[in-house]
Formats: structure tokens, C-alpha cells, sequence
């Protein structure tokens, strides 16, 4: 077994056979773009062979018999195009002219994108005086239009292949100079690449490690765009007769010869013309998805059809199927899994009780005590479930959650980073990434799943049910539209106020969130706010329609600690007056104990305890959350070492078998890693996911 994974990690290192597989599935995968790769393969065998295909077909005249009409096989495969006015075969003419055109097109591209993504990239690099002479140079060229400056160049000297493409070819220099120059320009401060220089990289080394990889994307997409701009480029030339000269023949020459028998011979000119559309936007769909599969930084969104079984959630939230993972991802021993499967699949299969426990996606439960009913609830999460699609397989981001808040309460989200808290606001908010996937669970807002509904039922519910405020203010707020026109936008949709009207709705609310001035500074843009003052603004957008639920997705990052307060203190005066739930995402055990009722720690995707703050932190009932507590520097501690929990938060691939906590867990046994705990009650309101998470309660 252990030979049998290191010569499948020796092929995977290897990388070739599965990149190729990998392009291949994922050109597959984009109908589109697959197509448009057979029509440039089509095209690019024509050009190839056309030449050795139709021999002199194309130069042959017969006068005897001009002008045949298309679509007939009557005089040979050549002529299933029809003839032009000197019998000559279209189809054949075709052929023949892909191998001139392409030869032009083909080699101005590559010289331009060669010569001006190196010059761009040293200069954008360096910057200083190199950045400076380039882009001055840049100006100078295309100060002259490249058409014109083609027809004044190929008038003054003799049409030629050669001609043609050294023109095209200096034209367009600077279109990928200027575009190389401003992304290395913007990569040349990262710190990554301060870190390269204290490590003595050279300047080319630099350029070809770190700038090319980022930069190369989007010079590929602009190369294929301006294929495109060549082939028209040359065909107008030649339209015009400063191009191909006869006897030679190119897709933009047979037009101009057959713009004169339109009415006569329409199929002379519409063909060739044809080829160049077809082939122009087959290379702009192609360009699309390059641009996507070759940025290390996109490619993974090309997976999205892909990737194992998709899992799709019912109606009812029932979970039909569970991902396939990957071959390459983490799994347990064959006896353990074959256990873990049947717990999985018996959990799974159990009808819950809505009033005693849900039985969640990954066989973990949640406890709602009898006295609460899910009609009182503002918001009831049960066994929600999300995956993010990847070439190397759907990943359980999410992993049955369940919590339900209360009207006028604030439950708070606890955990580290990378845990899934984010995600699962998201998920219940609709603004899901498209590469993740909802693929089980509900999540009930006054007895609508939220998961379910349509576009427009969602939109409908976008701010008078559920209202987001996000951690980046600065993001969030549309920079080119003053914040007044923003925060009266919610009133213009759903309550089709005026524009004068909905703006005094703005100024009311900036008032109640403490802005001064608010009358006069609903005419200023978002980057005239200080930092405390934008987070004010996102609040006042999200609480503008009065929401059932407030979804305060880290609402106090990078504020210092005094407009923290303040903005906690302003959702909790908004969370009274309009009594609203109010869901806290955190991973800020300070905020959660001074500002939430109750509190749902989550770690791996997964709630592991649940309960009331006071109770929770007093007394945890789980490893994981004595861990986090214990991990906050107290004064007692001043000089001492400061704990943490050793290691990190598994990978959402590859979580480990059974709990997934145990491989950081300090009561991790041997059950730990065979059986996957449950949401179990520990006591009055409480619940935690351990197996001896009652032996913590009772201790």
C-alpha cells in the first residue's frame, strides 16, 4: 500500500500526464470554449495543409463555366462553396487563403506579445528612468492609429507578407508593453517581492519567478484579442488592395473581389467573410477561457461542473448523496472508513425530530430543548451544508451546521479562521461564491427556506428579511456613488419612494447611526468617511428596512478598540428598538462575552458547542472551546507563557476521520478517531459535539 500512494505521489510530482488531463477536462467542461477550440484547430489545419490539399484548386480558372451556385457536389468537393466569376472554387480558394492570413496574423501576434511583454515587464520592474523612455515611446506609436500608419507604410513600400506583418507587428508593441508595464508595476511593491530581494534575486529572475507567472494570464487574453484585431486589420488592408496582392489570396481579399457580385454571386464574398467572424469570435471565446485557466489565482473557478458527484439539496432539506472525494484526498484506514460510512449513512438515513434533535450532513446533531419553537425562532439553521468546487474535487466547507436566534437576540458565530463562519452567513444570505454550492440543509426565516427560493423571492426578501453588514466598509461602499444615493437605493426598490423622498429616509438614517452633518455630508463619496464612520454607513444600509435578522459578518475588523464599542453599542441600541436578530460572526472572544446572549462555536466546518455565553465560558464542555479561552492572554499570565492550541484547522479536503479535533484535541482516544461525535446535551440549554463532553460538564 505505502509502495503503491509513493509511486502515485511519484506521477503526481511528475505533473505531466494529469496536467495534460487537467487542460483537457477543463477545456471539456466549457461547451463553448471547446467548441471555439475546434474551429481554431480547424483553421489552423487548413492553413497547415491547405497548400499540400488543394494544389493549384485555387489559382485554376474555368471560364467555360463561372459562377456556380453553392451546395452541390456535382463537380467535386471543391466546389460545394459554388465558383467566383473566373470558376475558380471558393471552398478551395478558402483553403488556401487560412495558410496567407494565418501567416500573417500568427507571427505579428507572437512578435509583438514577445517583444512588448519583455520590454513592459523590465520596465515595470526597474521603473525610474527605463519606466519613463518606454511609456514615451509607447505614446509616439500609437499617437498614429495602426491602420493608418499599415496604409502609409504599405503604400510608400510594395504590399508583402513580410511587410504586412513587420507593420502589425510594431503597431501593436505597445499594446502589450503598456498592459506588462502597469501589472509589474503594481506587483513590484508586494512584499513578496521585497522578500525576493533580500534573498539577492536577480532582476530577470525576479521578472521570470514572480512577475511573468502573475502577468502572463493577462497578456495571453490580450494576444487573443488582438488576433483578432490582426486578422480584420489585414482583411480591411486587403479590402483595400494595399494587402495580399493576387496571385496570392487571403480571407479579406476574396471579399473585396466579391463585394462587386453580391447581388449576383452573394456566396463569394459571405463565406470568406464568414471564416473571419467565425474564426474572430471563436478566438475571443477562447481567450475567456484561457484567461481564467492559466491565472493561478482563477483557474480553480474552471471546476465548477466538475469535480465528483454533486450532491443536491431536496426541498424538504433531506441530503440525496454525499461528494465522492477525490482519489488524492486524505481517508482512513479501509475498516474505519467501511465504520464511519455505515455511522454516516444510519445517521443520515434517521428521520429527525423537530422537537428533541436534527440529524445533520455529517452525522453530527443538534439539540433544541422542548420549550423553544421553531415559529419563535427569527431564524432557524438546520443541518446546512456547503461545498466548494475544485479540480481536485468539492471540498465540505460547511458541514451541518444547525443553530436557530431568537427575535431581539444575538447568537454569536465563535472560531478560528477558516472554520466556516463567513461561509455559512453567506450561504444564508444567497451571496455565495458561484464555486461553492449549497448541497443540504435549511434555513427557515419565518417559515420560507431561504435556500429554495427564487431569484426574485430573494431579491424580495434582500433587506426587509435578512439584512449583511460586512467587515470591509471600504469595499462594501461603491466608491463612485455618494452615500446618500446609496442608502436611499433600499427605499426606491422596496418602497418605491421618490428620489426626494428616499433621500431624507438617507439623511434620517445617517442621523439615527450618528453621523454629524448628515444633511450635507450625503453628498460626499465613501472615502471622505473615516474608517468608524463607513462601518456606521454599511450598518445603516443593511438595518434601512427594518430586517427580521442582521447577519454582522465581522463588523469591528481593523477599528481600534474605542469605535469598536461604539459600533457594537449602536447593533445593540438598533437590535432593541426594531428587535431584530442579530447573528455576530467573530473569532473576538472579548466581543462575544461583552455583547452576545448565547454563542455557537464552530470549528472544521461544524457547530461543536453551543449555549449560553455566561455558561459557556464559565464552565466549556469542549476541548476546542477550553482551548480558544484559555488561549487569551490574561493579566494573571503577565510574564508567563501564553497557551495556545496546538497545530492548526484541517483542511476542508482532507478532515480527518471521526472528530475532526482530535489530532489537536489533548483527550483525543481511541474512539476519537473511529466514531464522529454528535451534538449531544450537556445540560440546560447546551449541547456539545465531544465524546466526553458530558464527562467536561459533570467534572
Amino acid at each position: 500500500m505505502l509502495g503503491t500512494d509513493k509511486e502515485r505521489g511519484t506521477a503526481v510530482a511528475s505533473g505531466r500526464p494529469g496536467s495534460r488531463h487537467r487542460w483537457l477536462a477543463l477545456l471539456l467542461q466549457d461547451r463553448f470554449a471547446f467548441a471555439a477550440a475546434l474551429v481554431l484547430v480547424v483553421v489552423a489545419l487548413c492553413a497547415v495543409l491547405g497548400p499540400l490539399l488543394v494544389g493549384d484548386l485555387a489559382t485554376r480558372q474555368n471560364l467555360r463555366d463561372p459562377g456556380r451556385e453553392p451546395f452541390s457536389l456535382e463537380h467535386g468537393w471543391a466546389y460545394v462553396l459554388g465558383s467566383d466569376s473566373l470558376g475558380r472554387p471558393v471552398a478551395a480558394r478558402m483553403i488556401a487563403a487560412a495558410s496567407t492570413t494565418m501567416s500573417v496574423a500568427v507571427p505579428a501576434v507572437l512578435c509583438s506579445l514577445v517583444v512588448g511583454s519583455l520590454w513592459g515587464m523590465w520596465a515595470g520592474f526597474h521603473g525610474g528612468w527605463r519606466e519613463s523612455v518606454s511609456l514615451r515611446v509607447a505614446d509616439v506609436i500609437l499617437s498614429f492609429p495602426s491602420l493608418l500608419l499599415a496604409v502609409v507604410v504599405l503604400y510608400v513600400f510594395s504590399p508583402s507578407v513580410a511587410a504586412l506583418v513587420l507593420v502589425l507587428a510594431v503597431a501593436r508593441i505597445p499594446v502589450y508593453l503598456r498592459t506588462a508595464r502597469a501589472e509589474s508595476a503594481e506587483l513590484r511593491s508586494r512584499l513578496f517581492m521585497d522578500a525576493a530581494r533580500t534573498f539577492g534575486t536577480g532582476g530577470w529572475a525576479s521578472i521570470r519567478r514572480h512577475v511573468a507567472p502573475s502577468v502572463l494570464p493577462t497578456l495571453l487574453t490580450v494576444a487573443a484579442l488582438d488576433f483578432c484585431f490582426v486578422m480584420l486589420t489585414e482583411s480591411s488592408l486587403s479590402f483595400l488592395g494595399i494587402g495580399i496582392q493576387p496571385p496570392d489570396v487571403s480571407w479579406g481579399l476574396m471579399v473585396a473581389q466579391g463585394r462587386q457580385e453580391l447581388r449576383s454571386a452573394w456566396w463569394i464574398a459571405v463565406f470568406p467573410g464568414l471564416a473571419i467572424v467565425v474564426t474572430t469570435v471563436s478566438a475571443t471565446v477562447l481567450a475567456a477561457w484561457a484567461r481564467l485557466s492559466t491565472d493561478p489565482g482563477q483557474r480553480w473557478r474552471r471546476g465548477l461542473r466538475g469535480g465528483g458527484r454533486r450532491v443536491r439539496a431536496k426541498a424538504g432539506g433531506a441530503v440525496a448523496d454525499a461528494p465522492v472525494p477525490d482519489e488524492g484526498l486524505q481517508s482512513p484506514a479501509p475498516d474505519q472508513d467501511r465504520a464511519v460510512a455505515q455511522d454516516s449513512h444510519r445517521d443520515r438515513d434517521v428521520t429527525h425530530d423537530s422537537r428533541d434533535r436534527d440529524v445533520t450532513h455529517d452525522g453530527t446533531a443538534t439539540v433544541t430543548p422542548p420549550s423553544e419553537s421553531t415559529r419563535s425562532d427569527a431564524l432557524a439553521v438546520e443541518s446546512l451544508c456547503v461545498d466548494v468546487h475544485t479540480p481536485a474535487g468539492p471540498a465540505a466547507v460547511v458541514r451541518g451546521v444547525s443553530f436557530s436566534v431568537r427575535f431581539g437576540e444575538t447568537l454569536a458565530l465563535l472560531g478560528e479562521s477558516g472554520c466556516g463562519k463567513s461561509m455559512t452567513a453567506h450561504a444564508v444570505a444567497g451571496l455565495l461564491d458561484p464555486a461553492a454550492e449549497v448541497v443540504g440543509g435549511q434555513a427557515r426565516l419565518g417559515g420560507e427556506n431561504l435556500l429554495t427560493l427564487t431569484g426574485r423571492a430573494r431579491r424580495r426578501l434582500a433587506g426587509p428579511g435578512v439584512g449583511i453588514v460586512f467587515q470591509d466598509a471600504l469595499s462594501a461602499l461603491n466608491p463612485v456613488q455618494t452615500v446618500g444615493a446609496q442608502l436611499a437605493e433600499p427605499f426606491r426598490i422596496h418602497e418605491r419612494m421618490s428620489r426626494r423622498a428616499a433621500r431624507a429616509e438617507a439623511v434620517r438614517l445617517m442621523e439615527r447611526v450618528g453621523i454629524p452633518e448628515a444633511r450635507s455630508r450625503a453628498g460626499a463619496y465613501p472615502h471622505q468617511f473615516s474608517g468608524g464612520m463607513r462601518q456606521r454607513l454599511l450598518i445603516a444600509m443593511a438595518v434601512a428596512l427594518r430586517p427580521r435578522v442582521l447577519l454582522a459578518d465581522e463588523p469591528t475588523t481593523a477599528l481600534d478598540v474605542t469605535v469598536q464599542a461604539q459600533i457594537m453599542d449602536l447593533l445593540g441600541e438598533l437590535r432593541g428598538e426594531q428587535r431584530m436578530a442579530l447573528v455576530l460572526i467573530t473569532h473576538d472572544l472579548g466581543l462575544v462575552a461583552d455583547h452576545a446572549d448565547r454563542v455557537a462555536v464552530m470549528y472544521a466546518g461544524a457547530v461543536v458547542e453551543t449555549g449560553p455565553v455566561a455558561r459557556v465560558f464559565a464552565k466549556p464542555n469542549h476541548p476546542y472551546t477550553r482551548g480558544l479561552l484559555e488561549s487569551v492572554p490574561a493579566e494573571q499570565h503577565k510574564g508567563g507563557r501564553l497557551n495556545s492550541i496546538p497545530g492548526s484547522p484541517p483542511d476542508p479536503r482532507s478532515v480527518p476521520a471521526g472528530c475532526a479535533f482530535r489530532t489537536r484535541c489533548p483527550m483525543a482516544r481511541e474512539v476519537c478517531a473511529t466514531r464522529p461525535p454528535t451534538l449531544s446535551p450537556t445540560g440546560a440549554d447546551r449541547a456539545a459535539a465531544c465524546h466526553f463532553g458530558k464527562e467536561l460538564a459533570d467534572a
